[in-house]
């Protein structure tokens, strides 16, 4: 084979060098391009890259797109400090939510949320007992307060169906000469009002003048007719001393059904009846059904606060008013409505120390107003605007358009109104909502909360967030 000319050679170096070259900068270029590249006298440093931004695996599902807003309502003057909660009863998405502090006073609202928890420890069918037995010594019988506000001296009442002390008299006088043919008559009645203790029958956050004013009676386990001066009236002046006011019509009955010597008039004095003692007579009221149906429609505070009470002492709490926070959280929980944030002085929501969140106190009027049983009766007896109770005349001019579609409670005390229960919206939608006006606010704030819930009433869902 003939040896290759020089020129050939060179040739063929020169085209080598001249890819391995090329091969050279392709690769720094990689390099460079790779994320890293050589310092001098150092070695590779890496540079981190931007990660891959994740891909959802589906597609995110729509949601609504609401655009009714009620924020210029909200922003009313009229309203103070307004705090303002709007649920969906259906899907349970909160609509609109307004308010700086997570719970605040909301007035009678709170007789919803002791209407719940009466009907919950007590029992629809429950009635509160007063009764008679036979005392210890001679001539003496024991009148023990049960706790029954609506007893009646039984000239007329607010009540309907309400029993009497006339009654009672009568059923005592044949039972006692029945039980005791060769006793002496009756000539003393000693009361016994320990059913609850009376030194809690005024909280100091309420007006004293709730009392003459006639809103409020001093909370004792026996009265007649709430204590009202006028017992057809439901705002009348109450006593200084409805037990003894009591005692006295009861043992005047007693005489008019024939008790007594026919010389003197019967004693009263106060004790306790032993346990032993032999049942001589004794009156109920209406079944609690009946007794929140008479509470809710005007905002009766005297039932409420015996009626919450009475729960206190079913609980083994002993009927203290200190006991009623307890007596309110724990039987909330058991219907699903966690209120250990709250504040709870009464059942008539009179004091303005009592605090309300009104997250739970939305899911408990949704619980009651999609109930079928026994908790179905608070919706029922709740005012509609326009139409029943305390909204009888409200929700005018500009909150016309939701005339029988909102049925709620409503609150006051000075510095507070308040509304909250269900509005069957214009598109069908049934939402739970809570107002508050509070602050510096006067009577001008109940329309102002008409016109919010007429405009949720409007929006239905389509009720923005903002």
């Amino acid at each position: 084979m003939a040896d290759k000319s020089a020129g050939e050679i060179g040739r063929k170096t020169g085209a080598n060098l001249t890819v391995l070259a090329l091969i050279a900068a392709l690769v720094a270029v990689a390099s460079f391009a790779g994320g890293f590249f050589l310092a001098p006298g150092g070695s590779a440093t890496p540079v981190e890259t931007e990660a891959a931004r994740p891909v959802p695996e589906a597609p995110l599902p729509g949601f609504p797109v609401r655009t009714c807003s009620i924020a210029g309502q909200v922003s009313a003057a009229q309203l103070g400090d307004a705090t303002v909660y709007v649920l969906n009863s259906k899907t349970n998405d909160v609509l609109f939510q307004f308010g700086a502090s997570p719970t605040v006073a909301m007035a009678s609202v709170m007789k919803v949320i002791t209407a719940a928890t009466a009907i919950q420890v007590l029992g629809s069918d429950a009635r509160l007992t007063t009764r008679v037995v036979a005392g210890s010594t001679p001539g003496s019988v024991i009148l023990i307060g049960g706790g029954d506000p609506t007893l009646s001296a039984g000239n007329g009442s607010v009540y309907s169906g309400a029993p009497t002390v006339t009654d009672l008299a009568a059923q005592t006088v044949v039972a006692y000469q029945d039980a005791f043919p060769d006793a002496e008559p009756i000539t003393q009645v000693i009361v016994d009002v320990s059913l609850f203790p009376v030194e809690d029958a005024w909280h100091s956050s309420w007006p004293k003048s709730e009392r003459t004013n006639g809103y409020q009676p001093l909370i004792v386990p026996l009265m007649v007719d709430g204590d009202r001066a006028n017992p057809t009236k439901a705002t009348s002046a109450r006593s200084k001393d409805p037990v003894g006011k009591a005692a006295r019509v009861f043992a005047d009955a007693l005489l008019a059904a024939g008790a007594g010597d026919g010389e003197s008039d019967i004693t009263i004095t106060y004790g306790s009846a032993p346990g032993n003692a032999t049942e001589l007579a004794s009156v109920s009221s209406q079944p609690v059904s009946k007794l929140v149906k008479q509470m809710l429609p005007y905002s009766d505070n005297t039932l409420a606060e015996l009626l919450l009470r009475a729960v206190s002492v079913k609980l083994g709490l002993g009927g203290t008013a200190s006991s009623l926070q307890q007596a309110v959280v724990s039987t909330m929980k058991t219907l699903d409505a966690d209120f250990s944030d709250g504040t709870f002085i009464d059942g008539s929501g009179e004091s303005a120390k009592i605090r309300i969140n009104p997250a739970p106190l939305a899911e408990l009027l949704d619980t009651i107003f999609n109930d079928e049983g026994e908790l179905s009766v608070i919706a029922n007896s709740l005012p509609v605007a326009g139409k029943s109770g305390t909204l009888s005349s409200r929700f005018t001019g500009a909150a016309k358009v939701a005339r029988g579609h909102v049925t709620a409670k409503t609150g006051w005390i000075y510095g507070v109104y308040a509304l909250a229960g269900n509005i069957e919206a214009a598109d069908g939608t049934k939402l739970i909502a809570i107002t508050v006006a509070s602050g510096k606010v006067k009577d001008s704030a109940k329309a102002a909360i008409d016109k919010v819930f007429a405009a949720a009433y409007s929006c239905g869902n389509n009720l923005a967030s903002y």
